[in-house]
């Protein structure tokens, strides 16, 4: 159900700004109190934020449970139905039940980079740049419903082009959040010199090396990893090779400095029923990783 106070507050807020993001801008979220302050329950609905000359959506999922014990930041794939995770699987559902909010922003054809370039074609160039996410959207949902601070348990849950996207954002805001779970994600594109979408994006490898081997480079960042993380990717996945998802894993497991899994089966590809067949693989990660937190408290 829309909340009117939330529609109020989008009047404020419709200020445009850049995808880019722009930690320095005054959503007005001050003048917005309610409940949701104290009980960090969400409203079931969606807000607007802007994002260059339009807005992108921010669908909010409340836990279903009487006690909320904390927060999913819910990635979609490349040019996928931002909801699509939630209605063709039983992900979101069994999450809700299990007392998490879910927090699933549009991020369209986004590739979750830190920049775009002259080579990058326009369709790519006006998609959301991560730091939309870690800048504008984190601001409103901390300021405004309270939801997603460093005091909640706070996980990245990604697939296709989102698991890349977690894994950038867990890079850049491991105090934010307690853990990753990326599923069939692609993290170094120099494994795939030939990719149309890397090429359209960063331009060709030839005359860029530098942009494909960078910052948004996440494999070669992987030594900057802090948090436990789940890793599943098909063997079999006919869109993005498997081998970016094993090689991740292998150079995490070398470093050893962090609680890992991973799935690696043979049977399935790069769908929704895969990524359905993680859901349980998904819920027993978390618990693990908070039981684990629990466990260093105590002691």
């Amino acid at each position: 159900m829309k909340n009117s106070s939330l529609k109020f507050l989008l009047i404020i807020l419709l200020t445009l700004s850049a995808c880019s993001g722009d930690s320095k801008k005054n959503f007005g979220t001050a003048l917005f109190e309610s409940n949701i302050t104290h009980t960090k329950r969400m409203p079931d609905t969606t807000i607007n934020l802007p994002c260059g000359d339009k807005t992108r959506a921010i669908y909010l999922l409340p836990a279903k449970s009487f006690m909320v014990k904390g927060n999913i930041l819910l990635l979609h794939g490349w040019n996928l139905s931002p909801l699509g995770w939630c209605e063709q699987t039983t992900l979101c559902d069994e999450l809700r039940n299990a007392g998490y909010n879910i927090i699933i922003p549009d991020m369209g054809k986004s590739m979750y980079a830190s920049e775009v370039y002259p080579e990058t074609m326009n369709t790519l160039a006006d998609q959301p740049l991560r730091q939309w996410l870690t800048e504008d959207v984190f601001a409103f949902l901390n300021d405004s419903l309270n939801v997603l601070i460093g005091t909640s348990n706070n996980y990245l849950i990604g697939l296709s082009t989102g698991a890349r996207g977690a894994f950038a954002i867990g890079l850049e805001r491991p105090d934010l959040f307690d853990a990753a779970i990326v599923l069939s994600g692609d993290y170094d594109q120099t494994l795939m010199k030939d990719d149309n979408l890397m090429i359209y994006f960063y331009g060709d490898y030839s005359e860029y090396p530098e942009r494909w081997e960078g910052k948004d480079n996440l494999l070669r960042r992987a030594e900057e990893w802090t948090l436990p993380i789940y890793i599943g990717h098909a063997v079999e996945d006919p869109v993005v090779p498997f081998s970016q998802s094993d090689t991740l894993y292998e150079v995490l497991d070398k470093m050893g400095r962090v609680y890992m899994e991973g799935n690696f089966p043979m049977e399935f590809g790069h769908d929704y029923q895969y990524w359905e067949s993680e859901t349980e693989n998904i819920l027993k990660f978390i618990e693990a990783v908070e039981a684990q937190k629990m466990a260093a408290e105590v002691n």
